[in-house]
């Protein structure tokens, strides 16, 4: 039986093609909420396996980008009665907009994550791959996701303030990382911070990641790199609950 994914695209994401290739012929259903098809509503996501959120930009004006209380009351149900998420975010994380305003902050009941911070890690050479912002991730905590990974590449990455409970960072930053927040640009120390949570929700799981960049099939850093392509793997086989 396929993998079914559903993709949104109704809140101005800027991954708005899941790497299909990535399961292999005949492996996955995917389908997509386009640009013209919100608000989301639970009948669009019933008959799938996992909602794939990836990278929304979020704006200081406008609703194309906010969630309503009925698109949160949907997708709460959907992963409460057993469905999954893939949440995927990147630099500039959330733009500082709060929950209040329907910010990708309202989801982390299921999440676990309660900010998404608005900059750019930056990491110490033995920690990044060319350039700074592509992250070198070589030691992760043991989970069916992180099975068989020995190297991960992950550019233009933010991190989390995470709940206090329900939820398990998978992948840290190094002790010598650094993040730039963009609301000042001022670079400072950053240390250990997660970068990868996992999470459950009733019934249903959530992967949560700081990075989007990674997915994309024509980059250099992207699934080519390391294990980045089982990494996505891992990650479809366990919010399938195969794992």
């Amino acid at each position: 039986m396929p993998y079914s994914i559903i993709v949104d695209l109704s809140h101005k994401e800027k991954v708005e093609e899941f790497p299909e290739f990535s399961l292999g012929e005949d492996d996955f259903e995917i389908d997509y909420i386009d640009k013209n098809e919100g608000p989301i509503e639970f009948d669009m996501l019933e008959d799938f396996d996992i909602l794939f959120i990836g990278n929304i930009q979020h704006t200081k004006a406008g609703k194309e980008d906010k969630f309503t209380q009925e698109e949160l009351r949907a997708v709460k149900k959907f992963i409460g009665e057993g469905g999954s998420l893939l949440l995927t975010s990147g630099d500039g994380g959330d733009r500082d907009i709060p929950m209040k305003n329907g910010s990708i902050r309202v989801l982390y009941k299921m999440t676990g994550v309660r900010r998404f911070w608005n900059g750019i890690i930056q990491e110490a050479p033995s920690n990044f791959l060319v350039k700074k912002k592509n992250l070198l991730i070589t030691e992760l905590f043991n989970h069916p996701i992180t099975e068989g990974i020995t190297e991960l590449v992950l550019p233009n990455c933010t991190f989390f303030t995470i709940s206090e409970e329900d939820v398990d960072d998978i992948i840290v930053t190094s002790e010598k990382a650094e993040f730039k927040y963009y609301i000042d640009e001022d670079l400072g120390a950053l240390g250990p911070v997660p970068i990868c949570v996992v999470s459950e929700f009733y019934e249903g799981r959530c992967v949560t990641i700081g990075s989007s960049d990674w997915m994309i099939e024509d980059s250099d850093f992207g699934l080519d790199a390391g294990d980045n392509l089982k990494f996505l793997s891992n990650i479809i086989e366990w919010l399938s609950f195969e794992t």
